[in-house]
């Protein structure tokens, strides 16, 4: 008889790489942390649980990781845009709505890790109590981007405008990924709609004029 054996996926660095990016796929695939096993992902990654096991204690520290390096991903692309649109604050924020939808819909598994996959909060990834979880940055980009755009008096509604835009830009995404062949309007049109509170509370910026 002979044995058989299963492929090498290299070792060290290599190997973790691989097992987070497995991990990520099959939670985008699963939508659901619990549904995540570990002898899953190491036979996505092609290597026995062991393997994956020398990298990760549990599937805790695994998600863990996943799910903060795919944040990182994100927080990036968004303070990068912030960037590149230095100087009004309302255009600043535009700019990060865009790049969250730009993300969203080029990388639908990704986001879907990040915003859809159940069981992936602060108890699914095992956080200590008062941790931080791996999106609260990503978030913070969001509700200083708003805060910038509105006076000094008016700063405390700060969070609320940044949740109802939140909530606005994910559904945008959301469901154009779970419902593709819906007649859905440009990304661009909704960005504009979902941003109308912001600019109506803004000094610096009138709300746009209604075509004729």
């Amino acid at each position: 008889m002979t044995a058989t054996h299963r492929r090498r996926r290299g070792t060290g660095h290599e190997l973790r790489e691989v097992v987070v990016r497995v991990a990520a796929d099959l939670l985008a695939q699963l939508g659901d942390a619990d549904a995540l096993t570990m002898r899953a992902v190491a036979a996505a990654a092609g290597v026995t649980a062991p393997s994956v096991y020398r990298h990760f204690p549990d599937k805790e520290a695994l998600l863990r990781v996943v799910i903060a390096e795919r944040f990182a991903e994100f927080t990036e692309q968004l303070e990068s845009a912030a960037v590149s649109a230095a100087g009004d604050p309302v255009a600043r924020l535009e700019a990060i709505a865009r790049a969250y939808v730009r993300s969203g819909l080029e990388q639908p598994g990704h986001y879907r890790v990040l915003f859809s996959a159940m069981n992936a909060g602060p108890a699914g990834l095992g956080l200590e109590p008062g941790a931080a979880h791996p999106g609260a940055a990503s978030y913070k980009v969001l509700v200083d981007a708003v805060s910038a755009c509105l006076s000094p008096a008016r700063r405390g509604a700060a969070f609320v405008l940044a949740t109802e835009l939140w909530a606005s830009l994910h559904g945008a995404i959301d469901l154009r990924i779970t419902k593709p062949d819906m007649p859905w309007p440009e990304p661009d049109a909704l960005i504009e709609t979902a941003l109308t509170a912001v600019r109506a509370a803004s000094p610096s910026r009138p709300l746009p004029a209604e075509s004729p």
